[in-house]
């Protein structure tokens, strides 16, 4: 391969069809093309491609339009066009990509510094192992409308934020050890798995019937880290149009626990990250939060929201909602975090201003 001035290869120093290469030329070139999913650390947006990304679609697309024709083995003509149809998935955005597994890193303790209102972010480096834990989170193909499918930008914030927040959730780190967080709208789980672990807390994690089952998945990957800090986790599912049920999947046995009703399931700390895109969720949510969250000067919610111009009226509407049935925040912060809503093309990540704010019971 040619030299070039970066540390990146260029499309045209890659094995070409009309030299025809062999097979494990093209197998090999195709698997240094592989986009790995990207975990959001500080680190990771600071990394270079291995082959810059100008003209690689078209590569790969000649390559799965070719027929191959010097390659005798059909089964090994077939590895080459599925791996460059893979290639090409992982190219066409995270909406287009097929399911990915990725890690993501959990500082244990105060690695940050506050500066006003803003947090910055938690820079770690590969010696500080003991400091950090690796939380593994799978996330299927993205089909239909299911975005509780992917792991958003402000839930990576939210997690890694556990252990700054923890002195200010009294009740769950004071005064009662057994107490349970419930995080409404799990999605992927990072949140609630991160806050398990971190904080050896109790996590019962929720979200709709058909996102659970992932839920479920991303828990028992990460149980041996979880229990290893002294916390559990579980998943349930809650509809948040119908908040005062909170369901139970069914066991090994293929039977299901009774439903958990609103009486007896008050939590002192609930949480939600990104839990807004579409006008009725403030309502659903906030109605949610009023039949869970428990009553006393000690409970807590806390919400993490991107701050994205489209839903501006429906986080001032969740705000109004709060306050109208008794809360108030008590704590704000905001802070840059990272996504991959992007082109696909793996070089750059998006920036994501994230608020989290903590409400507590204003008369209580």
């Amino acid at each position: 391969m040619r030299s070039c001035t970066s540390d990146a290869t260029v499309v045209l120093d890659l094995p070409q069809i009309y030299t025809k290469p062999s097979s494990k030329q093209l197998l090999d070139t195709l698997s240094l093309l592989s986009l790995e999913p990207q975990s959001w650390d500080k680190t990771a947006t600071q990394s270079k491609p291995k082959v810059r990304s100008n003209g690689v679609p078209q590569y790969l697309t000649r390559i799965v339009s070719s027929p191959l024709t010097w390659i005798e083995d059909d089964a090994e003509k077939e590895k080459i066009w599925d791996s460059a149809s893979l290639r090409l998935s992982e190219r066409s955005g995270r909406t287009g990509m097929g399911a990915i597994s990725r890690s993501f890193r959990i500082p244990l303790s105060a690695e940050t510094t506050n500066s006003s209102s803003t947090m910055k972010p938690v820079i770690t480096t590969s010696d500080e192992q003991d400091t950090n834990i690796d939380v593994k989170i799978h996330e299927p193909a993205l089909t239909e409308d299911n975005l509780g499918l992917k792991t958003w930008a402000s839930s990576f914030v939210f997690a890694r934020n556990w252990h700054n927040l923890r002195d200010r959730i009294p009740l769950v780190f004071g005064k009662d050890k057994n107490a349970t967080i419930l995080e409404l709208g799990a999605g992927t789980g990072l949140v609630g798995i991160a806050a398990a672990a971190v904080l050896g807390a109790q996590v019962l994690l929720t979200d709709l019937p058909e996102i659970v089952p992932n839920l479920e998945r991303n828990i028992t990957s990460n149980k041996e880290t979880i229990e290893s800090r002294n916390g559990s986790a579980q998943a349930a599912m809650l509809d948040w149009t119908a908040p005062e049920k909170i369901i139970y999947p069914e066991d090994s046995e293929g039977k299901r626990p009774l439903v958990a009703e609103a009486e007896s399931s008050k939590y002192p700390l609930v949480v939600a990250a990104d839990p807004i895109y579409s006008k009725e969720h403030p309502a659903w949510l906030v109605q949610t939060i009023n039949c869970h969250l428990a009553r006393g000067p000690d409970a807590r919610v806390l919400i993490q929201i991107p701050i994205r111009e489209a839903y501006a009226e429906e986080r001032a509407d969740l705000k109004d909602r709060m306050v109208k049935i008794g809360l108030e925040i008590c704590h704000e912060q905001t802070e840059i975090g990272y996504d991959d809503w992007s082109d696909g093309q793996g070089e750059e990540l998006s920036e994501v201003e994230c608020w989290m704010g903590m409400w507590k019971w204003k008369d209580a």
